[in-house]
């Protein structure tokens, strides 16, 4: 038996703008960008001879996709690129997060089972700390101390993070589990480009791998690795102190190609294959000019060399490779002990490859739940997102205590679910939170039964009425500042000696948004962002963090009882573009309390408080 590393888990994404090269063409036409000969083309024997078998081919289409080699593209951003977009458009960690969210799906393991992070990038969305320790915050808790290694690199990034992996293998002989990933918004280099080829040649998009040590009978997976550096070609290819790419693409291709080739035959030297016995070519993405080339003196057939990711999303840089690798490996096109040949070179005269042998089988792991031990006090357990929070906690291996007020049928039948479904241990608290003395009374049953509460999340809450502040009577107003403000208060305050890691208190996108006619329930929820502030700062003494989580606007609850001029006014006013979905808000707010990063979120510090805004980008 040996230890084989091999891909048991693979993500890829790309920005959500497609660009089509009629897109580039009417920009071109329109003057924008320059560098597009179309009289020559027009004139050219060659156009002419393929126009006669492709009547509805134009002059663009002839050069950018019949000779360079690319179709289409995805942004981050429309086209044409302006800086001011990309303060809100996705960033290359959002890339990164979203690629290795769908690698360690399919691998079926939890970010807690990893046991080093690779990511590489060349357009980082900060100067530090780098891209690898904010991508593993958004998939482990916080005390996970699993290393982390960022790469600045662009087209030969993966390759150099594929060589760096192995050596982690070998020098840590119980690592089982590595994620290597590669970003890029190539786009955003080139808000101040005007010459076609690069608009038609890159895209923005992320791959990932989860890359396994498997004990396997014959050796297979990732056979050899080679990187090398050509000092050639520092001054030709990169992006400048403003972030502004330069290019000289006849000496790229004057040295990637002989690099690229060189490259090869030392990996198949390394592993003694012939040409023949390749069953895949998959070269870096950049161009029909360089890889054919470099298929045709390599002597490899075109029906063994993949080119689907140029063709059909560009050039993404240190992407390209494992992108590729990821729609192959989810084609059905592969056989156990096929043979899979890479390339690359790129920025900085960076150039390398690895070999990979196609495993017997696929291999499946236990996912590791991230909450195993740890107990989640919910208030308001009974409600819409404090049921789904539940659930959700239960199975990740939460030990619950869930609090209700009236409905006992209704907490009833979640606690019997709970625990047929996860084999978890539920606890009901039965309480008017608006009576201080049954909050002291449970805290002194905490107290005396010894129980650590891990987590508190703090979901219960009333919507009051939805007249005018004129109109609101005095009655109610205390009454929904009782519910609301007083009794997260008082909940907080007597648990806080119990609480070992986190509270989550609830706010309302009704706050920024200024709901008309719910004046004595947003004066509660910006009265409890108050107490939130300070409360923080009293957790802060004992290291637990404290969380002020603001939902937008939630597909259920209180939004029934607005209309639909309130909601659309309200939606408007704070940037949000559609009603967000229970489940989804439910699953970020549970994974607040443990992690330090969620996705699609806007988080910001206040004093010591974290606050978190969800599906709304108003500040």
């Amino acid at each position: 038996m040996t230890d084989s590393f091999i891909f048991t888990g693979t993500g890829f994404v790309t920005g959500k703008h497609k660009l089509t090269n009629d897109q580039i063409y009417k920009h071109v036409k329109s003057g924008l960008l320059q560098g597009f000969n179309e009289k020559r083309i027009i004139g050219s024997d060659n156009y002419k001879l393929l126009k006669e078998a492709k009547s509805d081919l134009n002059p663009f289409d002839y050069m950018v996709k019949e000779k360079m080699g690319f179709d289409t593209r995805y942004n981050v951003v429309p086209f044409p690129p302006v800086s001011h977009l990309y303060k809100t458009a996705e960033n290359t960690l959002d890339l990164a997060v979203r690629a290795i969210g769908k690698a360690l799906d399919e691998a079926g393991i939890s970010g807690n089972q990893i046991d080093a992070w690779f990511v590489g990038t060349a357009t980082p969305h900060q100067y530090a700390p780098g891209i690898a320790e904010f991508a593993k915050a958004y998939f482990t808790d916080q005390t996970d101390t699993k290393p982390t290694y960022s790469l600045t690199s662009a087209c030969v990034g993966f390759n150099i993070n594929i060589e760096s992996a192995i050596a982690y293998f070998n020098s840590n002989p119980d690592a089982q589990h590595i994620v290597i990933a590669h970003s890029e918004v190539m786009s955003e280099l080139l808000i101040n480009e005007r010459d076609f080829v690069p608009f038609s040649t890159f895209g923005d998009a992320a791959a990932a791998v989860i890359l396994s040590r498997i004990e396997t009978e014959n050796k297979c997976g990732v056979l050899a690795t080679y990187n090398a550096e050509d000092t050639r070609m520092l001054d030709f290819l990169g992006a400048n102190q403003k972030g502004h790419l330069y290019m000289d693409a006849r000496r790229v291709k004057s040295r990637a190609v002989p690099n690229m080739v060189n490259a090869a035959k030392k990996l198949l030297d390394s592993c003694q294959w012939e040409t023949n016995d390749i069953d895949w070519f998959i070269p870096h993405q950049t161009g029909n000019a360089i890889v054919w080339e470099v298929r045709e003196m390599l002597g490899i057939s075109f029906e063994k060399m993949l080119q689907e990711i140029q063709y059909n999303y560009g050039n993404l840089s240190g992407a390209s490779v494992p992108a590729a690798l990821h729609k192959l490996l989810k084609s059905n096109r592969t056989k156990p002990n096929q043979k899979i040949l890479t390339c690359v070179a790129g920025l900085g005269g960076e150039f390398g490859g690895f070999t990979y042998m196609i495993p017997q089988k696929t291999y499946s792991f236990v996912r590791k739940p991230q909450l195993t031990n740890k107990t989640l006090l919910i208030t308001g357990a009974t409600g819409g997102i404090g049921s789904r929070i539940a659930k959700l906690a239960a199975t990740e291996g939460a030990n619950l205590i869930l609090h209700f007020n009236k409905n006992i049928k209704l907490a009833t039948q979640i606690k019997a679910d709970l625990e047929n479904e996860f084999n978890c241990q539920v606890r009901l608290w039965q309480a008017d939170l608006s009576n201080e003395t049954a909050i002291k009374d449970f805290s002194k049953l905490v107290k005396d039964q010894n129980i650590q509460v891990n987590y508190l999340i703090n979901t219960h809450a009333i919507t009051g009425g939805l007249d005018k502040a004129s109109k609101i009577k005095h009655k109610e107003f205390v009454e929904v500042m009782q519910a609301n403000f007083l009794s997260v208060n008082a909940v907080c305050k007597c648990l806080k000696p119990f609480i070992t890691d986190a509270v989550l208190i609830t706010g309302s996108v009704g706050e920024d948004a200024q709901f008309p006619g719910s004046t004595s329930y947003v004066a509660s929820k910006r009265a409890l962002r108050g107490f939130a502030v300070n409360f923080a700062s009293e957790l802060y003494e004992n290291r637990v963090s404290c969380i002020y989580y603001l939902p937008g606007l939630v597909n259920e609850g209180m939004i029934s009882k607005l209309e639909e001029a309130q909601v659309n006014a309200s939606m408007i006013m704070v940037s949000q573009e559609k009603l967000i979905d229970a489940n989804d808000i439910a699953a970020r707010m549970l994974k607040s309390v443990y992690r330090m990063k969620i996705a699609d979120v806007r988080i910001s510090y206040e004093s010591k408080l974290k606050v978190i805004k969800d599906g709304y980008l108003k500040f």
